[in-house]
Order: C-alpha cells, then structure tokens, then sequence
C-alpha cells in the first residue's frame, strides 16, 4: 500500500464564511437535538440547556476549526487494511478525525468507512487532524508522509468532508 498527501489544507476562513459556516453548524445542532426528542431520546436536554450550549459552540467551533488542519491522502493498492487511524501528527499524536473516503479523483464518496473499500484498489481520504502545529509533521504507517505547501480548502472538500467539531 503507498500513500501521498495530494493536498494540505488550512481552514481559514473569510468573516462571512466562517459567520455562515457556524450558524449553519449550530443549526443543525439545535436541530439534530429537536429531532432526537422527536423519537423519544435527548429527554434530559431541556429548551433553556440546548439554547445554552447552543450559545457556547460558535466561540469553540471557531477555536477548533482554526486548530486543525485537513489532508487528502492518495490510497493505491490497497490490501484491504487501511486504517486511517495509524496516521497522525508526530509531536501531538492527534490522529485522522472523521475520514471521508473518496473516489479516486476526489469528485465524490466511495463509502461510508473503511470496510466499505474493495481490496487492492486505489481511493482517496480525506480527513482532519486537530491541534495542527505550525510546523507539523504527518505520519503514517510506514513513516514520514510529504506534505505539499498548504493551501485554503476546495470547496468540493468542503461539501465532501465537512468539518466535525471533535467533543
């Protein structure tokens, strides 16, 4: 199996984008939270406690997106045990966050998780990596991964492999 970094990413993002982005994000919280008591689950959160916390998440969402970074990884020949977990920043250990798995030209999904890949085929990931230092250092299985210059994420990223706030 070898893997290239095809792309680093920084999500920095403009004021507009980031303000969408959050309220979006915060949204969906507070909605996913509704629908869950729909079904009869989440009893314990009352109206008061979710408008709470939904009041807290911009300011951490904000802090944890400007922490972290996002890599597409190239997968090739594939032996069907790829584990998107053995690759993680040297000095902090913090591993891949939420992979998304991709096509190989990274123009669409491949499948939800890891068991979904068929053997010896090629795929992308892509996937965070929270707490990214400054001078970072990816690292995979078989050692040090090259990382191309970082640039700002693709949109097609950003609909493909969305942030997720870790908790």
């Amino acid at each position: 199996m070898r893997l290239t970094v095809l792309g680093a990413y920084l999500p920095r993002l403009s004021p507009e984008r980031l303000a969408s982005w959050v309220a979006n994000d915060v949204r969906d919280f507070v909605d996913g939270i509704h629908e869950l008591q729909q079904r009869g689950l989440a009893k314990s959160w009352s109206e008061e406690e979710l408008m709470e916390r939904a009041a807290e998440l911009p300011e951490e969402l904000e802090a944890s997106l400007n922490a972290a970074a996002l890599f597409e990884v190239l997968v090739e020949d594939h032996d069907g045990e790829f584990d998107p977990f053995s690759i993680s920043e040297k000095e902090t250990s913090s591993v891949a966050w939420e992979p998304a798995y991709l096509t190989v030209d990274g123009q669409g999904h491949t499948g939800e998780d890891a068991s979904d890949l068929p053997a010896a085929s090629s795929f992308r990931v892509a996937f965070y990596v929270h707490d990214w230092p400054e001078r970072g250092t990816l690292v995979g299985p078989f050692g040090l991964l090259p990382l191309p210059g970082f640039e700002p994420i693709p949109e097609r990223l950003w609909q493909l492999a969305p942030y997720a706030q870790l908790d």
